[in-house]
Formats: C-alpha cells, sequence, structure tokens
C-alpha cells in the first residue's frame, strides 16, 4: 500500500535557515517539494557533474576488479603497489589524483610497448642481428639494403645482380637483402619496397619490452589496489548527496518580505507526523499543514506485507504508482509467483532457484537480498507447479512406479492450457476491477458504475451460458436474476459511462467501448496461452536430453557412460535451465506490464519518497 503523506509548510527566518535544516536533516523524515528546477542553480549543476565523474570512476574501477579478481585467500593488502602519498585513502581529492596519474602513465607505458611489439615485429622477418654490424660493413665499402617483394614477382636475376639473399618467406610476401660495393650503383628493383629498420636488435627490444610489461604491470596493480580500497567512494557519494539535497533544499525554499522569511514545503508519512511535530516545536519553529490537493506530485513510500516487499522491485522498474491511486504490488505478487511457476513447468529447476537464492542471500548485502528473496518465492511456485505437471529435471512423474498412487492429482498439458487461459481471464477480470475501483476513488461512485459494469457483465454471461455447458441446470429464477444483472450491466455500460453527458453521448462511447474491450479481452485472455506454451517446452527439452543421454551411453562400459552421461546432462539441463529461466522472467513481467496494468489503467509516474536526512559515512 501507499503510505499517508502529509504536507506542511515550514516557515523560518533567514539567519536560522542554515540550523534548521540542518534540523530537518537529523530528524530525516522531511521530503522537500520541488517547486524550482534544482538544474537552474550553478552549485547544483556543479554537484551533479561531479556525481557524475564519480559513477564513470567507480564503473571505471569496478571493471577493473572484473577483470581482475583477487585470488583465492588474497587480500587487497596483497596487491604490490607503488607508494602513494600518505592520505590517499582518506582524502578524495587525492585518491582521484592518483587514479588521474596512474591513468595517464598506463596509457603512456601502453603506448611504448605497442611501440616496441611494433619494432620487434618488423624485426622478427630478418632475425636477431647488430645493427651496428650493417654501418660498419658500409665504413668498409659494402652496402647491404633491405627489401620485401610480393613472392611471385621475387626475380631470381637479383641474385645475379644484386647479390640478393632471401632472408624469410612468410604468407605471400619474400624478405631479402641486396649486396653491393659503394662503386656499384644503388639497386633499382621493380615491384620491390625497400624496408627501413630500427637501428636496434630484437634482443636490445625483447629487454626494453620485458622492463615496460613489468613497469605496466606495477602500474595496473597499483590501480587495481586502489579500487579496492572503494570505501573512500562511498564517503565522498554520501558527502555528494548530502551538499546536492541541502543546496537544494536552501534553493527550494520561496523567500518573502525581501528575503528575510524562507518558506519551504514538504512532505511528511504521516505514521512519523507526531514524532516530526514535537521535534520541531521543542526548537520553536513554526509550520502549517496544508491540505493535499488532487493531482499533486505526491512522494510514494511503499508499505507491504513481507510477501508484498519483495515483488516491490518489479512496480520501481516499470514505475511508482502516483498518490492517487493503489499500490498494485499486493496485487500482481501472487499472479506473478504463479506465472513464473507455470513457466518454469519443472520442479527441479525451481528447486535450484531456491536453493541458489537462499544460499546467496546470506552473503550478500541489504540491498540485494530483496531481489534474492523475490526468487525465493519464485523458486518455491516452481517446485510447486512443477510438481503438479509432473516434471523433475526433465523426468515425468506419472512414469515414476512408487508415484503412481497419486499420478490422477498431476495435470495434464490439456490441463494446463485451460488452466492458462482461465488464469489469464481472472487477472484481466481482477485488473477491471481494479480500474473500477480506482475510478470510485478519484471520481466518486456514480462516475464508476460503467466501469464496475464490464466485469460483472462478463462473469455473469459466463455464469448464465457456462455452466449449462458444464450439465449443470440453474433454476429458472436465478437465470432471470443473472440475465437481469446482465441488462442493469448494459444499461451502466451505454447509459452511465459518462455521468452528466446526454443520452447520445453516452450510447455512442458506450458502442466503442464494446467494441474495445470485446476485442481486448479476447486478445488479452489468449497472450495467456504462452504459460502453457513456455512450461510445457522447457519440460519437454529437459526430458529430450534425458532420452539423450541414455541413448548415447546405453552401449558404453559402465566407466565411460558415467562420465559422458553427467556430461551431457550437465550441459543439456544447464541450457534449458538457463532459457527456461529467461522465459519464465521475461513473459510474466510481459503480463503484468502489458496486459494487467493496461486494463487495471494503471498510470505510474510516482516520485520516490527521499527525506533530506544525513548521509555522510561515519
Amino acid at each position: 500500500m501507499i503510505e499517508t503523506m502529509n504536507k506542511y509548510s515550514f516557515l523560518v527566518f533567514e539567519p536560522e535557515y542554515e540550523t534548521f535544516l540542518q534540523k530537518l536533516r537529523s530528524l530525516g523524515v522531511i521530503h522537500v517539494r520541488q517547486n524550482k528546477d534544482p538544474n537552474e542553480l550553478d552549485r547544483i549543476r556543479e554537484v551533479k557533474a561531479r556525481q557524475d565523474e564519480l559513477a564513470d570512476l567507480r564503473k571505471s574501477l569496478g571493471f577493473l576488479m572484473d577483470q581482475h579478481p583477487l585470488q583465492k585467500d588474497q587480500t587487497p593488502e596483497d596487491i604490490p603497489h607503488i607508494d602513494f602519498p600518505q592520505d590517499t585513502l582518506t582524502d578524495y581529492d587525492t585518491y582521484r589524483s592518483q587514479i588521474s596519474d596512474l591513468d595517464s602513465r598506463i596509457k603512456e607505458k601502453s603506448r611504448i610497448l605497442s611501440d616496441l611489439k611494433s619494432q620487434e615485429h618488423e624485426l622478427s622477418y630478418w632475425g636477431d642481428f647488430d645493427p651496428t654490424l650493417i654501418s660498419k660493413l658500409r665504413a668498409k665499402g659494402v652496402h647491404m639494403t633491405f627489401w620485401t617483394v610480393l613472392s611471385q614477382r621475387y626475380n631470381k636475376e637479383w641474385e645475379e645482380l644484386y647479390h640478393a639473399q632471401i632472408i624469410q618467406t612468410a604468407g605471400r610476401s619474400t624478405y631479402f637483402v641486396t649486396i653491393t660495393s659503394e662503386d656499384e650503383p644503388e639497386p633499382e628493383l621493380e615491384f620491390a619496397e625497400q624496408v627501413r629498420l630500427p637501428d636496434r636488435s630484437i634482443s636490445s627490444l625483447r629487454v626494453e619490452r620485458q622492463s615496460v610489461e613489468e613497469d605496466l604491470k606495477l602500474l595496473t596493480d597499483s590501480k587495481l589496489y586502489l579500487a579496492h580500497h572503494d570505501q573512500i567512494l562511498d564517503r565522498q557519494e554520501a558527502r555528494l548527496a548530502d551538499t546536492y539535497q541541502m543546496d537544494n533544499a536552501y534553493y527550494q525554499a520561496d523567500r518573502l518580505y525581501d528575503d528575510r522569511l524562507m518558506v519551504l514545503e514538504g512532505y511528511v508519512p504521516a505514521k512519523q507526523d507526531a514524532a516530526m511535530q514535537a521535534a520541531l516545536s521543542e526548537e520553536g519553529i513554526a509550520y502549517v499543514q496544508e491540505e493535499i490537493v488532487h493531482g499533486e506530485d505526491v512522494p510514494i513510500k511503499l508499505s507491504n506485507s513481507r510477501f508484498g516487499r519483495a515483488f516491490e522491485p518489479l512496480v520501481k522498474m516499470f514505475s511508482l504508482p502516483n498518490y492517487w491511486e493503489f499500490d498494485p504490488t499486493p496485487f500482481i505478487a501472487p499472479f506473478f509467483m504463479l506465472f513464473f511457476g507455470m513457466c518454469s513447468g519443472d520442479a527441479g529447476y525451481g528447486l535450484v532457484v531456491l536453493i541458489l537464492a537462499t544460499i546467496f542471500k546470506r552473503k550478500v548485502g541489504e540491498s540485494a537480498k530483496m531481489y534474492l528473496e523475490l526468487f525465493q518465492w519464485l523458486g518455491g511456485a516452481s517446485v510447486v507447479m512443477g510438481f503438479l505437471a509432473g516434471t523433475f529435471f526433465g523426468i515425468s512423474l506419472v512414469e515414476v512406479p512408487f508415484l503412481s498412487s497419486i499420478k490422477d492429482f498431476f495435470l495434464s498439458s490439456d490441463n494446463l492450457m485451460v488452466i492458462s487461459l482461465a488464469l489469464g481471464l481472472v487477472q484481466i477480470l481482477f485488473a477491471k476491477y481494479v480500474a473500477a475501483f480506482k475510478v470510485r476513488h478519484q471520481s466518486g461512485t456514480r462516475a464508476s458504475l460503467a466501469s464496475f459494469a464490464w466485469p460483472t457483465m462478463v462473469i455473469f454471461i459466463g455464469l448464465v451460458v457456462g455452466l449449462p455447458a458444464l450439465s449443470i441446470q440453474l433454476p429458472q429464477w436465478l437465470e432471470y436474476t443473472l440475465w437481469g444483472v446482465v441488462g442493469l450491466c448494459v444499461f451502466a455500460v451505454f447509459f452511465l459511462n459518462s455521468p452528466g453527458k446526454n443520452v447520445f453521448v453516452n450510447l455512442g462511447k458506450g458502442l466503442w467501448d464494446t467494441y474495445n474491450t470485446a476485442s481486448g479481452l479476447l486478445g488479452d485472455t489468449l497472450s495467456y496461452i504462452r504459460l502453457f506454451a513456455i512450461g510445457l517446452t522447457g519440460g519437454i527439452l529437459g526430458g529430450v536430453f534425458n532420452t539423450l543421454t541414455e541413448t548415447v551411453t546405453a552401449s558404453m562400459p559402465i566407466w565411460a557412460a558415467i562420465p559422458v552421461g553427467l556430461l551431457i546432462l550437465a550441459f543439456g539441463h544447464g541450457l534449458n535451465f538457463c532459457l527456461t529461466m529467461i522465459s519464465s522472467l521475461v513473459h510474466p513481467v510481459r503480463l503484468t506490464y502489458v496486459e494487467y496494468f493496461n486494463n487495471s489503467e494503471y498510470e505510474g509516474g510516482g516520485t520516490p519518497y527521499s527525506p533530506i536526512e544525513e548521509k555522510v559515512s561515519k
């Protein structure tokens, strides 16, 4: 549910405003109303720029740590590094400066290393020799020139004319030298290209390259050392958030009487209202509680049970509800859990999800625990639905001998298809009732009559037509009563859909709504058949890999059959598990965001409740 908020205006003299904000921050319950765009203030733009810079730095360091994870039993202190200034790990500016310096040095060393590798590659075709020997030969009147040419264009006559010697043929090219005396003309070889070699040997290049690589590794390790000491980033992030909210709170206040009186508007959860009033009264701070106007952008704070809280990320990922509608979390949670279990379709896969989520939940931070608790619920639903579908790691439980006494309780594919469609119809009708209650909550009972009439009419027509089809005979009086309710619903749909307007406008709107609702109801309901299809596919693929394992290992000796069979099962079920989990998440999300939210007329667009509070890490 959405927590009730109270709105206040605080009146403070300008000289006392700074102290007042400090008091609000210590209370940690006031969400400042945004009357102005904070980006208009230079100080706030500067803070946001620094926050963006910090986010980029954190991303860069995170990428480095992913590339070079710590080895087993290794701590950040074990990473070799250069000597840093004493305050590097305590002062953010020094820390950032050292990172920047390391980046520059790493970039320069990488450039030098690239040049050395390029020179070494050029010399690799000619072998390892001392370039000074070439100079000595030239001093004696012997000129040695280096050439390269396409192998098919190499001319044997060059060996007679210029004493050409082939050094190496690599790929499509031939590398050779010509040897001439100073009295002979410089060779002019058609199609050949003269090569100007570095004035160093491969040996010296390799020595220098190894030295540069060692320097580069030390610099990279030094940056990695700093990356693993990222507590300073958390403190800086908290400082910037603290600065932002204080500057923003100062900017959002209205200034009256030549800027001598500051008026700040804010919202407080009703549950914390009394404590806030008591604290401000002790300080002698003047405040006025104001009425919240319909349509106002009131901050949203969700309050659900433990079960509901696990599914809040699904709502936040789409959009928080606005203050004037219902929190969809408790409404979508049971359906989403059920849909995930049906799409998974295998009790074994659900058990894996449940176990992994339970294990990792004990090892992660508070921010990640909610997601893992969500997967605990989803894994449990998969175990239940997979067992009812009669599949465990691709094994058909109906065919297991010791389960023969309960095989009648397993659901067939026909049962699952009908259940999928029935669940779809139930969720859509439920969504339409939610939409009707929303209209009643926002606009009154009279405006909501047509909204209530639509799902009610569908249900009662279903009873009148469906029950006799199931050989259930209705008493005549009951049948007439049901048709009477349907008639009232038709009247509401066609003549009460727009209270206050003339009958022809209502009739026209009713006809248009009838077309849209009928076509939408059919199409939306059919979307739910994928629940059956995805679950069935996962179970069949699991069985295929089991059969493949039996076929391949049937003629093998036991010592070979076991490892080969385990390899096939691990690969097959691993692949099927990944595909099934993706489908089991994507399709329920689609059904929630498209079918349910559309039929419940969910608006969203809520602003998260973010009180001004102390954020700097101690």
